[in-house]
């Protein structure tokens, strides 16, 4: 029989092990930035795109528990790692408009060859899109993108860099699009990753989705996964990869938090995601 002190022992550990799981998903993960370096595969790239790097740094929510020097560190890192493109996509504030200037600020140091690009994100939308596009206006490095397109070359090859409005509070439109043939890869900036879903036609010929806004669920369970994804199609588009038949989208876990500031085993990211040529698919043994 178990004496009643060893089952006070037990449960003792057990308190002190969720008290030191809940003080390091408030004070160590939200803060420990996480650079991952994805290899994003792409059938028939151009060589000039071969090895062509896209930092990718989102969800900041300035004034709503994230640092401003965290956000300064994200971007040194994103640096470090010498991006081709830069791109930004959504939630700069939190649940004020008057954080938007310091939080383009601490992002001034951000420099690509091919440009600093941004779009907006819900909470862009709703603590003041028009002062979003305001302070976008006058910041001397980052670029509005929203509903836009611009054409790149690099070497003979043309780049293609879109952005759309935030999927479920703006008005996304993607007839800023050039035709196909004038593009060799699309690139498309969309918060919500759920847009990858509106960009399916033929003629949108989208070959990356670049996104944020699920905050990778910011907790997560072993087995289980996220706890909670805000995006609807949460199967798909939680964090990270997903391959679809008509185009890849790369979900960020982000850099800031919404909600309780914390996270578990879902760390704050920059990623920097790097294009290459897929490898041809093995020849039929039969046609030969």
């Amino acid at each position: 029989m178990t004496s009643k002190s060893t089952v006070g022992r037990w449960m003792g550990a057990a308190v002190a092990a969720g008290a030191a799981v809940g003080a390091y998903a408030v004070a160590v993960e939200p803060l420990w930035l996480q650079v991952t370096r994805p290899k994003i595969h792409v059938r028939g790239l151009h060589p000039d795109l071969e090895g062509f790097r896209i930092a990718l740094l989102t969800d900041m929510h300035a004034g709503g528990g994230t640092p401003l020097w965290l956000i300064r560190r994200a971007c040194r890192l994103a640096m470090a790692e010498r991006p081709h493109l830069v791109a930004l996509t959504g939630d700069f504030a939190h649940d004020e408009a008057k954080s938007f200037q310091p939080v383009l600020d601490a992002m001034s140091g951000l420099s690509a060859p091919h440009g600093v690009w941004a779009v907006p994100g819900n909470h862009d939308h709703t603590v003041g899109i028009d002062r979003w596009h305001a302070e976008l206006e006058r910041h001397p490095v980052i670029r509005n993108l929203t509903n836009g397109a611009v054409l790149r070359r690099v070497g003979s090859a043309t780049l293609c860099v879109a952005g759309v409005d935030d999927y479920r509070d703006g008005h996304p439109s993607l007839r800023a699009l050039p035709p196909p043939e004038d593009r060799d890869f699309t690139l498309l900036l969309a918060h919500n990753p759920d847009q990858a879903e509106r960009a399916r036609r033929g003629h949108d010929a989208v070959d990356l989705v670049v996104s944020g806004h699920t905050h990778g669920g910011q907790v997560r369970l072993p087995f289980v996964g996220a706890v909670r994804n805000p995006a609807e199609f949460d199967d798909l588009y939680e964090e990270g990869l997903r391959r679809r038949p008509w185009t890849q989208v790369y979900t960020s876990r982000g850099v800031g938090t919404v909600g309780l500031t914390l996270r578990f085993l879902c760390r704050p990211e920059v990623a920097v995601l790097e294009l290459t040529a897929a490898p041809r698919p093995a020849r039929d043994s039969a046609n030969f």
